[in-house]
């Protein structure tokens, strides 16, 4: 049977869609936070800096038990090696490092586009094409919770 578009089932325009827009709409349970150590005025020294990330990332024994818990409360299927621990507003563009409003699991290939994604901004911020706030908000717009 073939979708019925324009009568309230399946939008024209969602049928239009490629697999990787489709991902868009996967949204994080978080609404994403910020690092107030990283600003615009410190990018050189923090964002920009090669290595930064090393600096404020948890230990692995912190973020293994974060995603334990989250799959149990979050009822979502698989293991927690199905999924990241991402970051909403990614360090390498001053999310807060341990802030539960910055924090989801992310099934791993969605992560893995999402983090492409945070490289080119992080290149767009450190080259002066866009502002920190800028970057951090077309993170949270296009993978955070809808407002």
């Amino acid at each position: 049977m073939r979708p019925v578009v324009g009568k309230g089932l399946i939008p024209a325009a969602l049928l239009a869609l490629t697999a990787y827009d489709a991902l868009a709409f996967t949204r994080a349970p978080v609404s994403g936070a910020i690092d107030p150590a990283v600003t615009q005025t410190n990018i050189r020294t923090t964002v920009c800096r090669p290595g930064f990330t090393k600096t404020v990332r948890p230990p692995k024994e912190w973020t293994e038990a974060i995603k334990l818990r989250l799959l149990i409360e979050q009822k979502l299927p698989g293991s927690w090696k199905d999924y990241e621990l991402d970051h909403l507003v990614p360090l390498e563009l001053g999310g807060a490092p341990r802030d539960p409003d910055n924090l989801w699991l992310q099934p791993w290939g969605e992560a893995r586009i999402k983090d492409d994604e945070e490289a080119e901004l992080r290149k767009a911020v450190c080259a002066g094409r866009l502002t920190l706030e800028q970057a951090q908000e077309r993170i949270r717009l296009k993978w955070g919770r809808s407002q």
